[in-house]
């Protein structure tokens, strides 16, 4: 008896295309949570780049018992803290810390005697200097960056006020009140708005009299401002150094141009709804976009304002 050869059946187009289609709304739907999964582990490693920059500070004042000088000898705005016929250095509280982030061998290349950059600001009558010693760097130092920002962390400014040949940015900004020249140094600045960390000086434990938990000493600050110009560089000090959240249109991710982008002194993240910081006590906080900037963001930055925070 002939038995029946079973025939094949193949897939109808009108299959294959609701099979695709079923395809690109799983992607469709997953794509997104694959986007949040990613971004969750950089603002992981952003807060863990802020926790070793506050154990590197701590260490920093065992060894010292004193945080050390956002700037030494820097010369911004009036150069108020540049000390008599000593000449500008530009050194940073980053290049200071970096033997406590196992940057021991980089630290070791610079002459502190000499001058680390040669950034000069046209309202200082201080000689600008005419060495820099930018070249030492020459890749970027992870601690200093966070992984969310996309901008380019590397900038060669030949201006006067913001020469750094390179300039290596971080993402992670001294929190200070004011930048201009009526700072003066740490010492001499007898404002109690001060923040922990100024110009050729700053705060011992003893002298954060707010709370090491309610003081503020890093916030995030974008890479790309609205000048390639604009700092902070860790590697030397230029005029756009500290940066003042709680300024007027400084503050957190504020949209200074229109196309998100932050001014100068700015703070910022590429993080969704604000920013982290690093507190005195070492603790990283995640800091809103909408806070108060003046109830809650300049009593933060202040070492001894007396005031009451509330919850932030």
């Amino acid at each position: 008896m002939r038995t029946q050869k079973s025939r094949k059946h193949g897939f109808t187009l009108i299959e294959l295309l609701v099979v695709i289609a079923i395809i690109a709304i799983l992607i469709a739907l997953l794509l997104p949570a694959v986007q949040q999964a990613r971004e969750a582990a950089r603002r992981s490693t952003c807060k863990n780049n802020l926790k070793q920059m506050g154990l590197a500070l701590h260490n920093y004042h065992d060894t010292h018992r004193v945080f050390p000088p956002a700037t030494i000898n820097a010369g911004l705005t009036g150069c108020a803290s540049v000390q008599g016929s000593s000449p500008i250095l530009n050194h940073t509280c980053y290049q200071m810390i970096l033997p406590y982030i196992d940057q021991a061998n980089l630290y070791n290349q610079y002459n502190f005697s000499l001058p680390s950059g040669r950034g000069v600001h046209s309202g200082c009558t201080t000689a600008a200097p005419t060495t820099d010693q930018t070249s030492i760097v020459t890749s970027p130092v992870p601690v200093f960056l966070c992984p969310s920002d996309p901008g380019n962390p590397s900038q060669s400014v030949t201006s006067g006020t913001y020469h750094a040949t390179p300039g290596w940015r971080t993402s992670y900004g001294v929190a200070t009140y004011q930048y201009g020249a009526s700072m003066g140094s740490w010492e001499s600045n007898t404002s109690i708005e001060k923040g922990v960390l100024g110009r050729n000086g700053a705060a011992r434990f003893r002298d954060i009299t707010d709370g090491t938990s309610n003081t503020m000493i890093f916030v995030e600050t974008p890479l790309n401002k609205t000048s390639t110009s604009y700092g902070p560089f860790w590697n030397a000090a230029a005029h756009t150094f500290f940066i003042t959240p709680a300024k007027l249109n400084y503050t957190l991710n504020f949209n200074y141009d229109g196309n998100n982008k932050q001014y100068a002194w700015g703070a910022g993240s590429h993080h969704v709804g604000g920013g982290h910081i690093l507190l005195a006590d070492g603790a990283v906080r995640f800091l809103s976009e909408n806070v108060d900037r003046v109830g809650v963001v300049a009593a933060l930055i202040s070492v001894r304002g007396g005031e009451i925070l509330p919850e932030f």
